[in-house]
C-alpha cells in the first residue's frame, strides 16, 4: 500500500542560524536528520515503508525575521528544496512553500511563485506573525490566492509571543517551560485558536475554496467541536453556515505524531474518512513508529487507503 505523509520537516544550516533554533535540548536531538534531504532520509522512508514525503522548513521558518532578510531567504529555500530535492526525486518528494509572512504582499507573491512554477502543493504558515493570526485583513489576500490557486495553507504550530510566553510559560523550569509552550501542549491549543478564529470572522465565508490543513489529530479540535457547535454558532450570526460545517468542509487533519486510537477514533467521528491524513513529523517523530500503528489499526481496507494516500493524493494533486 501506497504511504504518503504531508508534515515532514527539513531545514538548512543557514536557516537554523538565522533563526537561531537550537535543538540540543531535545531527548532525541534531530538537528542532523532535518539537514539531510537526500540519502539518509531516503533510507529512513524506505525502511519504514513511506512513499512520499511533503517536505516544509521546520518553525518558525521565516516568519521571525525582518522582511529584507525574509523575503531572499524565502526564495532561496523554495529554490534550493525544488532544484537539489523535488525535481531530482519528483516520485519521492513534494514541497510546502516557505512564505515571508512578515511582508504580506510578499508572501502572496513567494505563493504564487512557488505553485506555479516550482508546482509546490501549497503552503506552510507557522503560527502567528509579528502578533498577527492570518484572520488579520493583511493577510486576506494570501487567503484569496491560496483558494483561487486551490492549494492548502499547512497551518502548523508557532512559537506562541512572548506576552504569551511570560504570562504562562516564564516561572517553569527549562526545558519543561519550553515543552509545554510548544511541543508539549500549548501550541497545540493555540492553533486550534487560530483555525477558530479563521472561521469565526468569516473567512470561508469570504473564499469558499479555502483549504487548510492541521496537524496533530487536528490539534485538539475533534474532541471540543461539539461544545463549540453548542456555544458559538448560537453567537455566530454573521456566518453562513453553523461553525462545525467549515470545519468538516474546509479543514483536513493529519496524524502528524499522534500515534493513539482512540483520538484518531474521534477524529474520523468529528471530521470524517476523506478529512483524514497520515503524517509523521519527521524528523521529530518516528518513521517506522508511524507506519506500524498505520498498519495495525483495525481500519476497513479502503479506510486505510484513504488515510495513507489517497485523501492526500486528491487534496494536493499527487500520485
Amino acid at each position: 500500500m501506497r504511504v504518503v505523509a504531508i508534515e515532514e520537516h527539513y531545514s538548512t544550516p543557514e536557516l537554523l542560524q538565522a533563526t537561531g533554533v537550537d535543538f540540543s535540548w531535545m531527548a532525541d536531538n534531530p538537528h542532523d536528520r532535518l539537514i539531510d534531504t537526500a540519502d539518509a532520509r531516503l533510507a529512513d522512508m524506505d525502511a519504514a515503508g513511506v512513499d512520499v514525503q511533503v517536505l516544509s522548513a521546520s518553525g518558525p521558518g521565516v516568519q521571525v525575521l525582518p522582511a529584507d532578510t525574509a523575503i531572499p531567504m524565502a526564495r532561496t529555500l523554495n529554490t534550493s528544496l525544488h532544484d537539489s530535492v523535488v525535481a531530482r526525486h519528483p516520485d519521492r518528494f513534494a514541497a510546502f512553500a516557505t512564505l515571508p509572512m512578515g511582508d504580506p504582499a510578499a508572501a502572496v507573491a513567494e505563493l504564487e511563485h512557488t505553485v506555479t512554477q516550482l508546482g509546490f502543493v501549497g503552503a506552510l504558515v507557522n503560527g502567528t506573525t509579528g502578533g498577527r493570526f492570518l484572520d488579520h485583513p493583511d493577510f486576506d489576500p494570501l487567503l484569496e490566492t491560496a483558494a483561487r490557486l486551490g492549494v492548502p495553507l499547512y497551518l502548523h504550530p508557532g512559537v506562541p509571543p512572548k506576552a504569551v510566553l511570560g504570562a504562562y510559560y516564564s516561572d517553569l523550569p527549562h526545558p519543561l517551560g519550553l515543552l509545554l509552550a510548544t511541543t508539549g501542549y500549548g501550541w497545540h491549543y493555540e492553533t486550534s485558536l487560530h483555525a477558530l478564529r479563521l472561521v469565526v470572522t468569516g473567512a470561508f465565508d469570504r473564499h469558499p475554496g479555502l483549504k487548510v490543513v492541521l496537524g496533530h489529530l487536528g490539534e485538539g479540535l475533534p474532541f471540543h467541536l461539539d461544545r463549540i457547535e453548542d456555544t458559538v454558532t448560537p453567537l455566530a450570526g454573521n456566518l453562513a453556515k453553523p461553525v462545525s460545517a467549515y470545519f468538516r468542509e474546509n479543514f483536513w487533519v493529519t496524524t502528524s505524531a499522534y500515534f493513539f486510537d482512540g483520538p484518531l477514533q474521534l477524529t474520523r467521528e468529528a471530521f470524517g474518512d476523506d478529512r483524514v491524513i497520515f503524517s509523521v513529523d519527521y524528523p521529530f517523530s518516528d518513521n517506522k513508529r508511524g507506519t506500524d500503528w498505520l498498519q495495525n489499526l483495525a481500519l476497513e481496507p479502503g479506510v486505510r487507503a484513504r488515510i495513507a494516500h489517497a485523501n492526500a493524493d486528491e487534496l494536493l494533486g499527487l500520485g
